[in-house]
């Protein structure tokens, strides 16, 4: 009698559950993973994809994707921004002046009003939206931050990174 070969099957619900997906071979996270070359289970896990620990094989993971960079596009400033749109609330500052370096040039920049997200003062030089510059504030921090808009005299920055403000010293003025 001829010598004859056994090969293991996959568990049934693996390929039933293989049959209902499809033909997707991926590593998902939180379920039993076979790999297609040998049907083992041991894997070295990536930051995009998983490798067969025993063959080598490697699979995309089902929890990675690629995202397209995208060119901000320019809005019409046709609206008036309301307290609804800020995201903090503003201090009112009066006769506050800060620099404002524009290309590493400083310029002085009076304020009106200040917040975590931004600040907003008398317009300096030729600032279009979206040029970035730095605020330098009285201790010498620089912040930077973009032009968000430019109307009747006055501009609009947005700090890059939102900011810590000392709200209990303006409470008591």
């Amino acid at each position: 009698m001829p010598a004859v070969q056994v090969y293991e099957r996959a568990v049934p619900s693996f390929a039933e559950a293989l049959a209902k997906r499809g033909h997707h071979i991926v590593y998902r996270t939180n379920e039993a993973n076979h790999c297609p070359g040998c049907g083992r289970s041991h894997w070295y896990i990536g930051r995009i994809n998983a490798e067969c620990g025993f063959c080598g094989t490697a699979v995309p993971l089902a929890e990675t994707y690629r995202r397209e960079a995208s060119v901000p596009v320019a809005r019409k400033r046709d609206v008036v921004p309301s307290a609804d749109q800020r995201h903090f609330p503003r201090l009112p500052t009066k006769g506050r002046k800060l620099k404002l370096l524009i290309d590493g040039a400083p310029s002085n920049f009076a304020i009106h009003n200040i917040s975590e997200g931004g600040v907003m003062g008398d317009q300096v030089a030729d600032l279009v939206p979206g040029a970035k510059v730095h605020v330098r504030f009285e201790g010498g921090i620089l912040v930077p931050a973009v032009v968000k808009w430019v109307d009747k005299g006055l501009i609009g920055l947005a700090f890059i990174d939102s900011i810590v403000l000392d709200r209990t010293a303006a409470a008591s003025n």
